[in-house]
């Protein structure tokens, strides 16, 4: 008969267990409930919708009843009269009362206030999406890997979004993102999305760094409609029609007839500008602002 697995063995088989085969067979086994709170989870991806739980593959729906959706099978169960108080109960059972939990992708829409959530619970993430979470998240996570946020100008001062390796940015309707906000992100790459109605200062931004011979350490890109791409490129046109460059060392699908730019900064960088189209994205135009070595630029 073979002997049973220490707590040591116990550990190393839970920790890396997948999260939700893991919550079956603890559900199923009184000795193992015993010590998985006291067990590190690891989920690759945890979001909190409005109307939705998702947990790595399991997919929780919470309309009349909850359904429960994992590899195309899917179950009904009955829930609470409260929608909020069954997402909470659910949330409870997986995630409160445990040392550690650790997510890749981290996506905790405001929809939810964590209020309900233990004051001492944090999250070692790598990938955040809203800011809701900020205050339960482990400091060892930062500098994140991803931030996704809603634009307000308050953020440009948190360190925890501007040191985020990549910044995306939804920008609401009619908002201006200036360049003394700009200044401010020390993120190596900051993407702002479906700015239709919205504008971010970039050609400043870079009149400021041309004028000033200060590095641009951030690539920026900005997802849109062709006709603010177009608007931005004919800003870029007015200012530095002597830099437009063909750009033929850069590998990318250009929108034909765009024009592209390599600004020189000072002496070791330049920027490349270009606006490229790709059709998998749900704005498939993107404005594409990239610093480069001055080597590299040539």
């Amino acid at each position: 008969m073979p002997l049973p697995l220490s707590y040591p063995g116990l550990k190393c088989i839970l920790e890396n267990l997948e999260a939700v085969k893991r919550a079956h067979i603890i559900g199923r086994s009184p000795g193992l409930q015993k010590i998985d709170k006291l067990i590190p989870l690891c989920l690759e991806n945890f979001y909190v919708g409005y109307r939705e739980i998702i947990i790595n593959k399991l997919s929780i729906k919470f309309e009349k009843d909850v359904k429960f959706g994992m590899n195309r099978i899917a179950v009904s169960r009955k829930g609470l009269k409260s929608r909020n108080e069954t997402m909470k109960k659910l949330i409870n059972f997986f995630i409160c009362e445990r040392s550690k939990i650790h997510v890749n992708n981290l996506n905790w829409n405001k929809s939810l206030l964590p209020d309900f959530l233990p004051v001492d619970l944090k999250f070692r993430v790598n990938s955040l999406t809203f800011d809701t979470l900020l205050p339960f998240i482990d400091s060892r996570s930062f500098p994140l890997k991803t931030m996704v946020t809603y634009f307000r100008a308050s953020l440009f001062d948190n360190l925890y979004v501007t040191s985020a390796e990549t910044l995306h940015q939804y920008l609401p309707i009619d908002r201006i993102v200036t360049v003394e906000d700009l200044k401010k992100l020390n993120n190596k790459k900051v993407v702002f999305d479906y700015c239709s109605s919205s504008r971010v200062d970039m050609v400043p931004l870079i009149k400021y760094h041309f004028e000033t011979k200060q590095d641009v350490r951030t690539i920026f890109v900005i997802s849109t409609h062709i006709g603010v791409i177009n608007k931005m490129l004919r800003e870029f046109e007015h200012t530095f029609r002597e830099y437009i460059n063909a750009l033929d060392d850069v590998n990318k699908r250009f929108i034909p007839g765009s024009p592209q730019f390599s600004i020189p900064i000072n002496n070791e960088s330049r920027i490349q500008v270009y606006a490229i189209e790709d059709p998998e994205d749900k704005f498939p135009y993107n404005l594409i602002v990239k610093p480069v070595s001055e080597v590299s630029g040539l």
